[in-house]
């Protein structure tokens, strides 16, 4: 198949808007095989004498079949030569045509074969070139009929001349319309094109959009985390404070105990001014990939969520410290997405041991991540539709349907790797294969 497609578009390409270009190089092709072959017949059958077409008949069909075979060879050098291919052939036609017409008088059909060759160029060249030729021909053929006998009688010239017109008047309307319809189909491609490419920009801007609405939500969520995180402090210094205050009133001042306090004091708010910059580092935005540690960022994202994992154990299991290159911002909110559907699971169920477990390893090319829970798994009608847009079962607990959408959306499309989910025998498992624009090692 591959071969007769080569042969048939002289193994050249062809863009969308050639479609008729395609065509008739197709066309010219098979006319210009089927004259070869059916020549080169007529020649053998000749030189065995099983029919006598005579020496300067057999001379004339040898040569065409030549240079039929040339015009094939010169079409596939280049695509630019088949307006010259196609002059070419058409006349080394009628030259053929015209021989015949004068030397074989024996034979009554020889008009005919000037039907082929108007037919020929309407619709490889165009209405204009055959209208062209049309009137080239019968006027050619009146000219010669006076100079030339050319033993056909006036019933056949006015016989040939009719239909002649006839045939012409029905290729110049037909063309036209193929030629016509040939330039709406390609307006029409380009609209299409253009409606796609429109399509297209504007569902990336959608998916923009929610990348950007899914960031705040998790930013919330992260508040809620530090908010927690912070209270203790708080309240201890709060705690320091008082203490301080009634050593302050205390005749017997103790310098040491004051300067214990204001050590342990700042001690806190580092702790908590270092909390601000983990969760500025999760969430800030990365216009570029970089490197950046699997292992660091996991326990980054558990260090924030840990308040959400009251009453649920979660353990990790790391192959060594993977270096991955990507965007981390952009892979931790898949991972918030993924561990805050685990835990939402996990509360629906009645499970007194709740369980949530990561593992991470790393090949050369490839970064593997797991995330499972023992939730009890989801039902096998809704594993096929759980990354659809606006496909969710929390609907009465506020749920948007947009979260794996978006979690898949970041990772086959920014990070080029693939996202999938499946059961097991205690519950969820999504897996996660990072690859192609994202690489992976191991620290050792």
């Amino acid at each position: 198949m591959n071969a007769l497609n080569n042969f048939l578009t002289s193994g050249h390409k062809f863009s969308e808007n050639e479609n008729l270009l395609k065509f008739r190089f197709s066309l010219l092709n098979i006319i210009m095989a089927v004259a070869a072959l059916l020549n080169s017949v007529n020649f053998m059958v000749s030189i065995l004498g099983i029919i006598d077409f005579g020496r300067s008949f057999e001379g004339a069909i040898f040569i065409f079949g030549i240079v039929n075979i040339f015009v094939i060879y010169l079409l596939r050098m280049k695509k630019s030569h088949y307006h010259y291919v196609v002059v070419f052939f058409i006349i080394a036609s009628l030259v053929l045509f015209y021989f015949v017409l004068i030397t074989r008088k024996e034979d009554e059909f020889r008009l005919i074969a000037f039907f082929l060759a108007i037919f020929v160029t309407y619709v490889l060249l165009g209405k204009k070139q055959g209208m062209s030729l049309s009137l080239l021909i019968m006027v050619s053929i009146l000219v010669l009929s006076k100079k030339y006998d050319l033993e056909l009688s006036p019933f056949a010239y006015s016989t040939f001349f009719t239909f002649f017109v006839i045939f012409t008047i029905f290729l110049y309307f037909f063309i036209s319309k193929i030629e016509r319809d040939a330039v709406e189909f390609k307006l029409l491609n380009t609209k299409l094109k253009e409606n796609v490419q429109k399509e297209m920009q504007q569902r990336k801007d959608q998916e923009v959009m929610l990348l950007r609405q899914c960031r705040m939500a998790n930013m919330g969520q992260m508040l809620d985390s530090i908010a927690h995180q912070w209270r203790q402090p708080l309240m201890h210094i709060n705690s320091i404070l008082m203490n301080m205050d009634v050593a302050l009133n205390n005749e017997k001042n103790n310098k040491k105990y004051l300067a214990g306090k204001t050590d342990e004091i700042a001690d806190l708010t580092t702790y908590m001014s270092q909390t601000i910059e983990d969760f500025r580092g999760l969430f800030q935005l990365e216009e570029n990939q970089k490197q950046f540690s699997l292992e660091g960022m996991v326990n980054d994202v558990l260090a924030l969520m840990k308040n959400r994992f009251a009453g649920t154990s979660v353990d990790y299991e790391a192959d060594g410290d993977t270096v991955i290159y990507g965007y981390r911002s952009e892979l931790i909110q898949v991972f918030i997405i993924l561990l805050s559907n685990a835990i939402d699971a996990l509360d629906k169920k009645t499970i007194e041991d709740k369980k949530i477990t990561i593992k991470t390893s790393a090949s050369m090319h490839r970064t593997n991540i797991a995330i499972m829970d023992n939730a009890g798994g989801i039902l096998s009608e809704n594993l096929e539709a759980i990354f659809l847009p606006y496909f969710t079962t929390k609907e009465l607990t506020g749920g948007t349907g947009l979260g794996l959408y978006i979690a898949q959306i970041i990772v086959e499309q920014k990070m080029g790797g693939e996202i999938s989910v499946s059961n097991t025998t205690d519950g969820a498992k999504f897996s996660i294969s990072l690859n192609g624009s994202a690489w992976a090692s191991q620290i050792t």
